[in-house]
């Protein structure tokens, strides 16, 4: 969403000593130029945290930068830029999950107010991957008119865009896109906080990206966001496949363990009095990596998503298994079952049936559009067969 002023937030809330920022630096991101460091000229403003340049984060801390003044336009791209003197340990990074698309640039002195990196050596000191990786940037906020509404997408890779071709491809930015669109509506902001191997109900001990469980970072990441009045929640899948038992090894969660864990989290989004909805959890049988799908964990998934469409516990439910189910190849155990299982459709799966494309994430954020915003719009591309006329709403109970 667009407004006239921008802060930006800054976390070391998993570091484990304090990490100094020497000068930061907001922009207006330059389009068309394939050039993700380049700015607009004139569109660059200096950050300042107190009325000071720098400033020290310490260990367990976020903190907002001043705000300043910075015209920007509803889907703007922008350019955060921070400097650091001597050696520095990130505890807090995000890797993002669109294909091909580098987000940050790492180079040596302070370029904080470079109108580009283009010609400079690129450093690569945090891996040959860390142009895909965002650090310590926690989120931009822009002073909206009261009226905005602001929607948390939270999820795991599903919502953080495994296998999208951009970062405008992701079910959530697809969104915010559709929603842009006005029709007299009030504006409108929408927050990705999905996490590449993120689970409901436990930690993923074994993969620290993958974040806290959902239970524990829905309240940091989904409740304190600024102006956030609506949460979308979509996950399971990972708790299916995985979860963590007693004794630390890997074993898939129950249904009753997501049920309670997902009426848990719309006991706590009520008390603060905003509105939830439920995704249902997308098919994975034609995925062919080793035990992802059998019948057990497909018997998880359908009980949890009975008790999704069926429940009050919900504002609302967005059927994205209904959306994305169609034809798909099936998995040599999905294959042999007496009735084959609903699959992910061909033509939306990325990776042969457990992440969506850019067409499944498409009709992902119809599905969602027409249920926050009351429409009966249809995907360009549908998938498939749908548990209900495509991309319309299922209000919970009926």
């Amino acid at each position: 969403v667009g407004g006239d002023q921008v802060r930006v937030r800054l976390s070391n809330l998993y570091g484990e000593q304090p990490v100094t920022v020497n000068a930061a630096h907001i922009a207006l991101g330059a389009t068309g130029t394939g050039d993700s460091s380049a700015i607009v000229a004139g569109g660059d403003r200096m950050l300042e945290f107190g009325g000071k340049s720098s400033t020290t984060i310490a260990p367990g801390e976020v903190v907002a930068s001043d705000p300043v003044s910075l015209p920007v336009k509803n889907l703007s791209r922008l350019v955060v830029s921070l400097y650091f003197v001597g050696a520095t340990t990130f505890g807090d990074m995000h890797d993002l999950e669109p294909l091909d698309v580098d987000v940050g640039s790492m180079v040596a002195g302070d370029a904080t107010d470079a109108q580009s990196f283009a010609g400079r050596k690129r450093l690569h000191v945090l891996g040959e991957h860390s142009d895909h990786h965002v650090y310590m940037l926690a989120g931009i906020d822009v002073i909206a008119p009261e009226s905005t509404r602001g929607i948390v997408a939270f999820g795991d890779s599903i919502t953080d865009g495994a296998y999208a071709t951009g970062l405008a491809s992701p079910w959530p930015e697809a969104l915010a896109a559709l929603a842009d669109g006005g029709n007299g509506q009030a504006p409108v902001a929408v927050v990705n906080e999905g996490i590449s191997g993120n689970e409901l109900t436990a930690d993923q001990i074994g993969y620290p990206r993958s974040g806290m469980s959902g239970l524990k970072r829905f309240e940091h990441d989904a409740i304190d966001q600024p102006g956030v009045t609506d949460v979308i929640v979509l996950l399971g899948t990972n708790d299916i496949n995985r979860g963590i038992g007693r004794a630390g090894w890997p074993v898939g969660a129950s249904a009753q363990d997501l049920i309670e864990g997902l009426r848990m989290l719309a006991d706590v989004a009520h008390f603060h009095h905003l509105r939830i909805y439920a995704g249902t959890i997308p098919p994975f049988a034609g995925f062919k990596y080793t035990g992802w799908y059998t019948p057990q964990k497909e018997a998880v998934r359908e009980r949890v998503n009975d008790w999704i469409l069926h429940t009050h516990v919900f504002d609302g439910v967005i059927p994205f298994a209904g959306v994305l189910t169609g034809p798909y190849q099936p998995s040599p155990l999905a294959a042999r079952q007496p009735t084959l299982p609903p699959g992910m459709a061909e033509v939306c799966a990325a990776d042969g049936g457990l992440h969506p494309n850019d067409r499944g994430y498409e009709a992902m954020a119809v599905a969602a559009y027409n249920m926050l915003f009351d429409r009966h719009a249809r995907a360009a591309s549908p998938c498939g067969q749908h548990v209900s006329a495509p991309g319309a709403p299922v209000r919970p109970g009926h």
